[in-house]
């Protein structure tokens, strides 16, 4: 089970509940304990939190690496939901929705800039030693990098066994059984050691390996 606290080997900071639970997910499906092995990740409960928690674990020395979304598609999104309203409404909301975007861009530049990278407003999906980057979000990167994942997820809800809105638990347990994850952005070899990670793809064949000052974990997947 991962833990939520100061002291690791390692600390994954998310905004949410959700990007634990894929982690944690993806490594159970290879017999990989993230807690176990000094992984801890830390929700963070929002985007601006991230910077704040990352710099009191850098103060502390806990290697440290931070998943947020970009949020690139949030204002179009909101702009749909109210393309039924008319003059005034209509147009007070679309303003608002412009201005979350402008203060998310600045905040993705903000965050990136803090993590020694290119201070970009809107980040493509990718990971880096310090981060790992959904250009949207979590959902939307899932569903195009792992197609059997809404497949899975809504198998576990017709089946009772799962819930259809950010739910932990059923994106741990989606994680941790939907089929193959040949393209999904987290299908990564993570390393802590000397206080930073390190991204790889991951082969098949390999395995968790601990050491004396971190741990190699290997979120494998079959092909």
């Amino acid at each position: 089970m991962l833990h939520r606290g100061f002291f690791a080997h390692a600390a994954v900071l998310g905004e949410g509940t959700t990007d634990g639970a894929l982690l944690e997910g993806c490594a159970e499906r290879n017999g990989v304990n993230l807690g176990a092995e000094g992984i801890t990740f830390v929700d963070v409960t929002g985007r601006d939190n991230l910077l704040l928690s990352h710099a009191i674990r850098s103060a502390m020395g806990v290697p440290r690496h931070v998943i947020f979304d970009g949020d690139a598609g949030l204002e179009e999104r909101k702009r749909g939901s109210v393309r039924h309203l008319d003059g005034e409404n209509r147009r007070d909301k679309e303003a608002a929705f412009e201005q979350q975007a402008r203060k998310i861009s600045g905040s993705n530049a903000d965050l990136l800039g803090y993590l020694g990278e290119s201070r970009s407003p809107w980040p493509a999906t990718g990971s880096a030693s310090m981060y790992t980057v959904c250009e949207d979000n979590l959902d939307t990167s899932l569903g195009e990098a792992w197609p059997s994942w809404g497949e899975r997820k809504q198998q576990l809800i017709d089946a009772g066994e799962g819930v259809s809105d950010k739910n932990a638990a059923t994106y741990r347990e989606v994680a941790r059984t939907a089929d193959g994850i040949r393209r999904a952005c987290f299908r990564r070899c993570w390393r802590t050691s000397g206080g930073w990670f390190a991204d790889t793809w991951a082969h098949p064949a390999s395995g968790p390996v601990a050491g004396a000052q971190g741990a190699l974990h290997w979120l494998r997947c079959a092909e």
